[in-house]
């Protein structure tokens, strides 16, 4: 065993000596066992890519369903780690990554919604090429041959579409000319109203009242009125909507006969002073008619 003196080296630092012995064992072996598990770290997931980085990981735990996108090469649990700096994949820094999988997915819900208003304009069949109409035009096709329940999910999901169609059904109607409002005489038998308020009650309560003493739209029940009275009128403002004010045309959605049925019903509500009702708004006309 080599004497205390031996091992000194030549140098000292105010006066302190360092001794040239051996690393203790147990530290040797501590320093060899990383180096082996920085080994099998990088077989496991860098080049058999059997376990998940901590992207990977962070995405799964996000949404259960997440996979890696597919030009990530090699279908694999993990991710290949690139520097966010890298000049060909900057797509790899996690911010990136995620307003990619945002972006696809609203690619995907506009190619469903395009879908399914396919089907609603050719009734399931396959006549039309989405690139010889447009698909602003196939919307409003879409619209035109849709249901009330469909035409409400067609007006959800493209309001500007359904603005411009609106518009064009009140230039069918004939507002914007200016032409008078043909006057209708307005249904009367039982049967005609009770159908009138089960439409009512269904598409007109919500803005104007279960009793016509108006909400969001106004009372129906008093003597003034904003777009004219009596049954032309009536019908008229019904077909055409106020979209300004947030009211739909509803002659895209409701027939000929059940507004007939409607407008004749919201006649019968003239008078009824129901509870709460709102203040009036419009001009005031002088009845009976």
């Amino acid at each position: 065993m080599a004497k205390k003196d031996d091992n000194l080296l030549d140098h000292d630092y105010d006066g302190i000596q360092e001794l040239d012995n051996d690393l203790p064992p147990w530290w040797l072996w501590l320093f060899y066992i990383t180096i082996g598990i920085a080994v099998v770290y990088m077989i496991h997931y860098h080049v058999f890519r059997t376990g998940d980085l901590q992207v990977a990981e962070y995405y799964k735990e996000v949404d259960p369903n997440w996979a890696p996108p597919d030009d990530d090469g090699p279908k694999q649990a993990g991710l290949f780690y690139q520097s966010p700096y890298a000049a060909t994949r900057k797509d790899r820094t996690p911010r990136m990554l995620k307003e990619k999988m945002i972006a696809r997915q609203i690619e995907a819900e506009r190619l469903a919604k395009e879908k399914q208003a396919l089907a609603l304009a050719e009734g399931g069949q396959t006549g039309v090429i989405l690139s010889e109409v447009g698909f602003d035009e196939l919307i409003r096709l879409a619209m035109k041959k849709a249901g009330p329940e469909n035409l409400e999910k067609l007006q959800n999901a493209f309001p500007e579409i359904y603005a411009s169609y609106s518009s064009d059904v009140i230039s069918d109607v004939g507002n914007a000319t200016g032409s008078a409002v043909p006057e209708i005489a307005a249904l009367t038998d039982a049967a005609s109203l009770e159908a009138g308020d089960a439409i009512y009650q269904k598409n007109c309560a919500s803005c104007h009242g279960n009793a016509g003493q108006g909400g969001i739209g106004p009372n129906i029940t008093d003597d003034y009125w904003i777009h004219g009275a009596g049954m032309g009128n009536m019908v008229h403002t019904i077909k055409v909507g106020v979209p300004a004010k947030g009211m739909i045309a509803w002659q895209p959605v409701l027939s000929e006969q059940e507004i007939l049925q409607v407008a004749s019903y919201i006649l019968t509500l003239h008078g009824t002073n129901p509870p709460n009702p709102k203040k009036p708004q419009g001009d005031k006309v002088e009845y009976p008619l």
